[in-house]
C-alpha cells in the first residue's frame, strides 16, 4: 500500500494528468487539477484491449458550474468533431452516448461503462485548484463489435455472433489489409455439416449488400465517411488477399443481416512510405 505523510494513500498509483490530450492503454486512477483559468477543452482517451470495454468511476469531483466548468463522458472516441464508432455502427444514438455534467448534477451518476474498447473523459475547468479524480477499469467484453487500434496489432477476428449488426475494426494509420480467414454471407443450402468453400468473392456490395466486408479508409474517426476500396464475401479458409489503404484511418467493416454467422480475420500492417499519397 502507498503511504503519504505517514498515512495510507486512498488512491494508490495515482497518475496526474499533465497533457491536454492524454492517451492511455492502461487502467488506473487518474487525477486532474486545473492550474489556470483557461477554457480549453481537454480529454483523457482510454484505449483498452480489443475484447475489453472501459468502466469509468468518478471518485472525486469538484467542477463548479458557476465557473463554466463541464465534464463529458463519451462512449467512444471523439476527435475534431467526429466520433468512433459512428452512429451507423452503434446501438445507441449519439446524444445517448455523451453524458455532460458539473458539480450540481454529478450526484445523479458517478459510473459509466463504454460499449467498446475506447472511451473519453473530456473536460473544461477554468478555475485553478478545481478538478476530479477517476478510477478506470478495463472489463471483459464477451461480444466485442467495434474495435479501435492505435498502434501495430496482431490479427483480429470480427464476428457478428448471428446478430443483425455492423462492426468495424479501425487502425489510426494507413495500412495494408490482409484477410487471413473469411466466412461471410454464404451458407450450405443442402444442410451439410461441412460447408464448401467459395473462395474470396469480390464486389459484394453489388452481389450481397446485406452481408459483406467493406475495406476502406477515411481522414477522420467517422467511419460512415469511409471511402470504399473493396468489398468481399464468401467462405475462404486460406485467402490470398491484400489491399493497400492510403488514408489516415484504415477500416474493415463487417456488415451482417443476421441470417448468417459471419466472421472475418484481418491483419492491418502500416503502409510503407513509398506507397503513401504524397500529394
Amino acid at each position: 500500500m502507498d503511504f503519504k505523510d505517514g498515512f495510507p494513500n486512498p488512491y494508490p498509483r495515482l497518475k496526474p494528468i499533465t497533457e491536454c490530450m492524454f492517451v492511455t492503454m492502461e487502467p488506473g486512477t487518474f487525477m486532474y487539477t486545473s492550474k489556470t483559468d483557461s477554457e480549453e477543452v481537454c480529454g483523457i482517451y482510454f484505449l483498452a484491449g480489443p475484447d475489453q470495454k472501459v468502466e469509468i468511476n468518478f471518485l472525486v469531483f469538484d467542477v463548479p458550474c458557476e465557473h463554466r466548468g463541464l465534464i463529458s463522458a463519451v462512449d467512444g472516441w471523439e476527435l475534431n468533431g467526429e466520433v468512433f464508432p459512428s452512429e451507423t455502427d452503434h446501438r445507441l444514438p449519439l446524444k445517448q452516448r455523451i453524458s455532460e455534467f458539473c458539480d450540481k448534477s454529478i450526484g445523479v451518476k458517478r459510473s459509466f461503462v463504454s460499449s467498446q474498447n475506447v472511451a473519453v473523459v473530456r473536460y473544461r475547468i477554468p478555475k485553478p485548484g478545481k478538478g476530479f479524480t477517476i478510477l478506470a477499469r478495463f472489463l471483459k467484453n464477451p461480444r466485442p463489435c467495434n474495435v479501435l487500434a492505435a498502434s501495430l496489432t496482431e490479427p483480429y477476428t470480427l464476428r457478428n455472433y448471428g446478430r443483425r449488426i455492423n462492426c468495424t475494426y479501425v487502425t489510426l494509420y494507413p495500412g495494408t489489409v490482409q484477410i487471413i480467414a473469411l466466412g461471410v454471407g454464404i451458407t450450405n443450402l443442402l444442410g451439410s455439416s461441412r460447408t464448401a468453400e467459395t473462395g474470396t468473392l469480390r464486389k459484394c456490395d453489388e452481389r450481397n449488400p446485406h452481408d459483406q466486408v467493406v475495406i476502406g479508409g477515411s481522414y477522420g474517426l467517422d467511419t460512415s465517411k469511409t471511402q470504399m476500396v473493396d468489398s468481399i464475401c464468401g467462405i475462404d479458409s486460406k485467402p490470398d488477399y491484400r489491399e493497400m489503404v492510403g488514408y489516415g484511418v484504415t477500416s474493415v467493416r463487417l456488415i451482417s443481416s443476421g441470417f448468417f454467422e459471419n466472421s472475418v480475420t484481418v491483419n492491418i500492417q502500416p503502409l510503407k512510405d513509398e506507397y503513401l499519397d504524397t500529394n
